[in-house]
């Protein structure tokens, strides 16, 4: 039996038509599966884990200059953006926030990455020292919690055995007259519904923690007033941590611009995922390279 031979109907523009429709299909695809996983991306950065790289020497030995750090945002309750700006600029604005609920409340001895108080677009990592409420005191360089010595970190380290006397007041200390960063304090972290009262606590403290929560201070013909109220007190809104390095006489931490509020801190740092030795040049790739910390637990 014979069989017929087929012909295609298909003219040289269809063809044409249906190859370049079925290459923007495909591009379109790729687009969508790029957007796709970006958003991906962006959810967990912004809910789950972001990476940290840590400039400064404060946390030496526990985290060295050149370390790339994961910080689990979730424990403490994901935080939402308070600043939408352009990226590597201070063009931007603030917008409201708010905070899930968390697993975990923040503990004494955590790596905590936080918002730097002074300038919420900058991240620090420090460990929490004492939590709110409790009473904070360095004797000759020595960490009391409540009376009760703290329990350094492995890798907490001291440059110098030079302790600077109690009698004498560091110039930077905060709050100003609480001596120095070898002897400080006794000093009480706030916490959420503590008063303070103008005349009987320190002042430039109070200031501090009205501003932190987010009110207006000033000071006006012997008054104070905060959000345009006369008061001769203050009613803290939330509660505060006080933060040091582990590199303890070269770390400016709460010891020089106070405790850090609950609002600002964003996660507590788990992983080194990668380091860099800042000193070994580029072309010795592999020695500049710290395998040795890649992995890292921080703790």
């Amino acid at each position: 039996m014979s069989k017929k031979k087929e012909h295609s109907t298909e003219t040289p523009d269809a063809a044409k038509a249906a190859k370049s429709l079925s290459r923007k299909d495909r591009i379109i695809r790729e687009v969508k599966s790029i957007v796709i996983i970006v958003i991906i991306a962006l959810f967990v950065r912004s809910t789950i884990i972001e990476a940290y790289q840590v400039p400064t020497g404060s946390m030496e030995n526990t985290i060295m200059v050149g370390d790339f750090i994961l910080g689990n945002k979730f424990i403490y309750g994901v935080r939402t953006p308070d600043w939408l700006g352009v990226p590597f600029t201070k063009i931007g604005l603030h917008v409201p926030n708010w905070r899930t609920p968390p697993l975990d409340a923040p503990e004494q001895g955590d790596v905590v990455i936080f918002q730097y108080p002074l300038d919420d677009r900058v991240n620090y990592i420090k460990r929490l020292v004492a939590l709110p409420g409790q009473t904070l005191e360095v004797r000759d360089k020595v960490l009391y919690v409540d009376d009760k010595r703290f329990n350094n970190a492995d890798g907490t380290k001291f440059t110098t055995n030079h302790v600077r006397p109690d009698h004498w007041q560091g110039p930077n200390i905060f709050p100003p007259g609480y001596g120095n960063k070898d002897n400080y304090g006794p000093v009480h972290v706030p916490a959420e519904g503590d008063t303070y009262r103008f005349g009987e606590d320190n002042t430039a403290l109070i200031r501090y923690l009205v501003e932190q929560d987010g009110h207006e201070f000033y000071y006006s013909n012997g008054r104070y007033y905060i959000d345009g109220d006369a008061t001769d007190s203050y009613v803290v809104d939330q509660d505060y941590y006080f933060m040091m390095g582990d590199n303890r006489d070269n770390s400016w931490d709460s010891r020089y611009w106070g405790p850090v509020p609950a609002d600002n801190i964003l996660g507590e740092g788990i992983i080194t995922y990668f380091s860099w030795n800042k000193n070994v040049p580029l072309y010795r790739l592999f020695e500049k390279v710290r395998w040795g910390r890649i992995g890292h637990l921080v703790e």
